[in-house]
């Protein structure tokens, strides 16, 4: 027995071990922050409003931003080439029609364009009722450049007046020069002034027929059935566009009148519009 305990008692008093030990417990497991179910982990928290920094704003002295799209290229503006009172001619199959108020005369006309080098119309002439006149007229191209035309012109109508030969002295046919029947031939030119602006010149002798001649002078005898008169007459203007197909129209001008009753010369002015379509 003593034997048995003192190798005991040098075992114990030595930590040596004499045996093996049992294992001791696992390790704990790591803290929950640690474990990998928890990735990511949670969400930091957004910071408050105040630290977000401003919208950055334009200034005044920051240079443009050019843009990269793309730019539509604006249509060039047609050229009006729509004229009633000049010499340029309509194209073929377009109309033009005008309207003028002046003195002595108001009038109005509407052409159609049947060849390049030919119009026809119609055409209305009014001394606000006293007179008024219907006649027909055709326009032929002589000149046609790139600035500057020049027509032949004949118009030819029927005057009514409102009075009687014998009832008037300074009437309409005193302004006028016209009588029941009328013929006017002349030359119509046309020029181009800077970029839009047209000025046209229309000179015409114009011819009167006079069916009902009255015979002022108790002692001049029976007059003849028709008394024949001319006048020179002349208008110059602009025609000034304002669109593709409508121009002002401004014109003065006179009639050189060469029967004794009518006044020798009469001042003709004029302002209105010519349209086409």
């Amino acid at each position: 027995m003593r034997a048995f305990l003192l190798p005991s008692l040098l075992v114990v008093g030595l930590g040596l071990p004499a045996q093996a030990q049992a294992p001791s417990e696992a390790p704990p497991p790591p803290a929950p922050d640690e474990s990998w179910l928890n990735y990511p982990g949670p969400e930091a928290p957004a910071p408050p409003p105040d630290a977000l920094p401003p919208p950055l704003l334009p200034s005044r002295d920051a240079p443009h931003v050019v843009s990269t799209r793309r730019q539509v290229p604006e249509e060039p503006l047609k050229p009006n080439r729509v004229s009633l009172y000049g010499g340029r001619l309509l194209e073929p199959g377009k109309v033009g029609v005008g309207a003028v108020l002046g003195f002595p005369l108001a009038s109005v006309k509407a052409s159609l364009g049947v060849l390049p080098r030919l119009d026809v119309g119609l055409g209305a002439d009014s001394l606000y009722g006293i007179m008024n006149e219907v006649r027909a007229y055709v326009r032929v191209g002589l000149v046609s450049g790139e600035d500057a035309h020049l027509a032949l012109s004949v118009e030819g109508g029927r005057a009514f007046f409102l009075n009687s030969p014998s009832q008037e002295e300074f009437g309409a046919r005193y302004f006028t020069g016209r009588r029941n029947w009328n013929l006017a031939p002349g030359l119509m030119g046309s020029l181009q002034l800077g970029r839009r602006s047209r000025g046209f010149l229309d000179v015409r002798y114009l011819i009167a027929f006079d069916t009902q001649p009255f015979q002022r002078d108790p002692l001049g005898g029976i007059p003849q059935g028709v008394q024949v008169s001319g006048n020179l007459t002349f208008r110059g203007g602009l025609e000034v566009p304002f669109s593709e197909k409508t121009s002002y129209v401004v014109m003065v001008g006179g009639n050189i009148q060469g029967r004794e009753e009518d006044a020798s010369f009469m001042p003709t002015v004029g302002i209105g519009l010519v349209t086409g379509f």
